[in-house]
């Protein structure tokens, strides 16, 4: 049995006329799905593999800091598998999945809670049950989240059903075609106290699991809820001293927002010391604002050589003020292709 929940067709792309009209700050309040390390080093052995759809296998990945009960893999067999970390076979199709433990807490120290077995299936990230019926190798990991972080339901989003539009997204300038999509954006509960409720009675966060950037696109950020009732590009000037900034979060490996964004129509004053205590510069987007223009982000970093696919979260700070981006890249650390 499954579970679907649709991230992103990596086909999806919402054309918009031209009219219409980046990490967290700890990059830790919104845990993502445990998911595998980097591939091994090149050269292991492959004999666990399948060779025919027969001997195809499901692997569990119950990930680091995670329990799971049954004999794991050998060393030998998860080096095969470009694995690190303890692997184990599932059971026949159609067979229950175990529950596996953690040793994981939150800032409060209450245990993450376990949310499932998942993997990806046609650009879907897709929740399993029972050990699904395969016909190639497939990896499952488990989820565990701390209690008000990102679920695999996400929250419902208020009003709006039956709209082209979404309530959330990303606006993004293709470099190669000129041509613009919406990416959608998804909301869910943060344990972060101070980020913005944005009518939802809580906390909450903004994500995406599954999209691609590649060399030269530009992005704006839309949300309902902050700033209105309909979709209105952030950030926006906002609160005691004025604060209009984003923060491009950085965190391990794969999570060098900085290194992948850079920022387009700021107008930065280095001289100005109004959010010193912040400790990161601050940038206002003068012009954009003066110009009601969305503030604007380019893929165009040192580390933005080619298409990569991402996850994304944003939160907003300060009335919506101030906002922190944080983006990992999944073709580096799950291996996956743009």
């Amino acid at each position: 049995m499954k579970k679907s929940t649709k991230i992103l067709s990596l086909l999806l792309g919402l054309s918009l006329a031209v009219g219409t009209t980046v990490g967290m700050t700890m990059a830790t309040a919104s845990p993502a799905p445990d998911a595998p390390a980097a591939p091994a080093a090149s050269g292991a052995s492959v004999s666990p593999i399948a060779e025919s759809r027969a001997a195809a296998q499901v692997y569990l990945v119950p990930g680091v800091g995670n329990s799971l009960n049954g004999t794991p893999l050998t060393a030998e067999e998860t080096a095969a598998l470009n694995m690190e970390g303890e692997v184990f076979k599932a059971g026949a199709a159609g067979t229950a999945l175990p529950t596996p433990t953690t040793t994981k807490t939150d800032r409060t120290n209450q245990p993450f809670v376990f949310n499932g077995w998942w993997t990806i299936v046609d650009a879907t990230v897709t929740y399993f049950e029972t050990v699904p019926a395969v016909e190639e190798n497939t990896y499952l990991y488990a989820d565990f989240r701390a209690a008000l972080s990102q679920h695999k339901d996400p929250i419902a989003p208020s009003g709006g059903a039956g709209t082209s539009t979404p309530e959330h997204y990303m606006l993004v300038t293709r470099a190669a075609t000129g041509k613009q999509e919406m990416i959608p954006l998804h909301v869910s509960g943060t344990e972060v106290s101070n980020a913005v409720q944005a009518g939802y009675g809580k906390p909450v966060q903004w994500y995406n699991e599954w999209f691609v950037m590649e060399p030269g696109d530009t992005v704006s950020y839309w949300f309902s809820g902050v700033y209105g009732a309909q979709p209105m590009y952030g950030p926006r000037p906002r609160h005691t001293p004025v604060s209009c900034d984003i923060l491009l979060n950085a965190s391990g490996q794969y999570g060098q927002t900085g290194q992948y964004m850079q920022y387009v129509n700021d107008d930065y004053d280095a001289n100005d010391t109004d959010h010193s205590s912040r400790g990161h510069q601050n940038r206002y987007f003068f012009n954009a604002n003066d110009a009601d223009e969305p503030p604007t982000l380019s893929y165009t970093g040192p580390m933005a050589t080619q298409p990569y696919v991402f996850r994304i979260y944003i939160q907003f700070y300060d009335e919506g003020g101030h906002m922190t981006l944080y983006m990992e890249n999944l073709s580096l650390k799950l291996g996956v292709k743009a």
